[in-house]
C-alpha cells in the first residue's frame, strides 16, 4: 500500500541527523581542547547530511546550510592555507 508522505518529512529527518552530527563534532572538538588531546569525530558527515536534506527539500537554498560544519572550514583551511607557506628544509616553498 503505497502513500503519499508531506514533502518536508524525510528532510527533516534527514537533516535532523545531520545537526546530531555537527553538535557531536562541535563537542568532540570542546573536548579535545580541554583534554589536549586528539578525539576524533565524524569530519563532514553532518555537512553532508545536511546537504543533501536541503537539495531534496522545496527550499533548494537550505542546502547552504552545510557550511555551518566545522570540518568543512577546517579541510578547506588545511587544503589551501596551511600548506600554502610551508617551507623546505632548503629555505624554498613546497
Amino acid at each position: 500500500m503505497w502513500f503519499k508522505m508531506h514533502p518536508w518529512v524525510f528532510p527533516a529527518v534527514l537533516g535532523g541527523i545531520g545537526l546530531l552530527y555537527l553538535i557531536l563534532n562541535v563537542a568532540c572538538i570542546i573536548e579535545s581542547k580541554k583534554q589536549k588531546r586528539f578525539i576524533s569525530g565524524i569530519p563532514l558527515l553532518g555537512g553532508i547530511h545536511i546537504l543533501i536534506a536541503g537539495l531534496i527539500s522545496p527550499i533548494k537554498w537550505l542546502a547552504l546550510l552545510c557550511v555551518l560544519d566545522f570540518t568543512f572550514w577546517e579541510l578547506l583551511y588545511a587544503l589551501f592555507i596551511d600548506g600554502a607557506f610551508k617551507k623546505n628544509d632548503d629555505g624554498g616553498t613546497q
